[in-house]
């Protein structure tokens, strides 16, 4: 009885599995006759003519049009930052200050002199006028001011360090109380009239651009447009580019200048055109195929494709407008298969 029972409990679990796998091939086999019946599932979009761009694009920093970098003329402490990055100021504002005691600069000896010289002028004038001395001894000692007072000028630039145009402080390389050095950079002043962007071309590309080409610029969803106002006709050796500026007239408050910003320069367009994007394509054999719906029937229809982002290709050759499109689906579609149009 015991061997009846081991002999047949194998025999069960195989008609089971049996059982299970016919289970599977008739739900399969039922899934192929419902596409048949109601068709495959697919999404179709109305072609329709619309306009067609092909851009290049890169990443740039955003500068101003124009700005001015400061730098320091001695190797002192700094006593003095008088503004912060993002104030407007105007052109020879005292923004970086040092002691007025540097020896470098030597300023208070240049003061003194000055003083002492003007001092020593009123006199010489009120004696020249009074006729007792000559104009040349008058003139020599109104010389002697003159040199003075550009001497002061001169020491006074050392240790005040002003904005070497009017617009916004982009930057400030130094703190106070840091010890600068002769000729390191301690401020930045954009103009507040726009952004330049200065974009690195490769060889490949530097042919198709133009200028005042169309160019846009996005940062973290701001775009600001603008145009192409230079471009290098000789490869910079250090990078292998061509040097291409795009200027953006404008000033938004929140675009900061210095960012990283994605630059589209504009090289061709298209207006009233077909377009299909990459993988609505099928391609065999070096020709060119889209699915479009037709009576409930899929069709693949020869195309040819034209100006290309990449992305989406313009169709020069296949399409009409009002044609149906299947733009999902498409692994499931064959020749004149019954399909199914699903709507969002």
């Amino acid at each position: 009885m015991n061997r009846k029972i081991l002999f047949l409990i194998p025999v069960a679990i195989l008609l089971l599995a049996l059982s299970a796998c016919g289970e599977k091939a008739e739900e399969a086999k039922s899934m192929d006759q419902l596409q048949q019946e109601l068709g495959i599932p697919v999404r179709v979009q109305k072609v329709k003519k619309t306009d067609f761009q092909q851009s290049l694009r890169y990443n740039a920093t955003l500068g101003g049009i124009s700005e001015s970098t400061a730098q320091a003329m001695l190797a002192d402490v700094i006593t003095k930052v008088h503004y912060k990055v993002g104030d407007m100021v105007e052109k020879d504002d005292v923004v970086v200050e040092f002691p007025t005691n540097s020896p470098s600069a030597q300023y208070e000896q240049a003061r003194t002199a000055y003083q002492s010289l003007q001092a020593t002028r009123d006199r010489m004038r009120r004696l020249y006028e009074e006729g007792a001395i000559s104009l040349q001894d008058f003139e020599n000692v109104d010389t002697q001011l003159k040199v003075a007072k550009a001497n002061l000028e001169a020491s006074e630039q050392m240790i005040k360090v002003r904005a070497p145009i009017s617009g916004i402080i982009t930057n400030i390389m130094v703190t106070e109380s840091e010890r600068s050095f002769p000729g390191q950079d301690l401020f930045t002043v954009a103009s507040p009239d726009g952004y330049k962007a200065t974009i690195m071309v490769p060889e490949s590309d530097i042919n198709s651009i133009r200028p005042n080409s169309r160019v846009t610029a996005e940062w973290d969803g701001i775009s600001i447009s603008g145009k192409i106002s230079m471009i290098a006709r000789a490869m910079d050796p250090a990078t292998k580019a061509f040097r291409v500026e795009a200027t953006f007239p404008g000033y938004k408050k929140d675009l900061n200048y210095g960012v990283t910003a994605e630059i589209s320069i504009l090289i061709k367009e298209q207006r009233g055109v077909f377009l299909a994007q990459r993988h609505q394509i099928i391609r065999e054999n070096g020709d060119a195929y889209l699915w479009l719906a037709v009576d409930d029937t899929a069709k693949k229809v020869p195309i040819k494709t034209g100006l290309s982002d990449q992305l989406n290709y313009v169709i020069t050759e296949g399409l009409s407008e009002g044609d149906l499109m299947i733009i999902e689906g498409l692994k499931s579609v064959k020749e004149d298969a019954k399909i199914r149009i699903i709507e969002d």
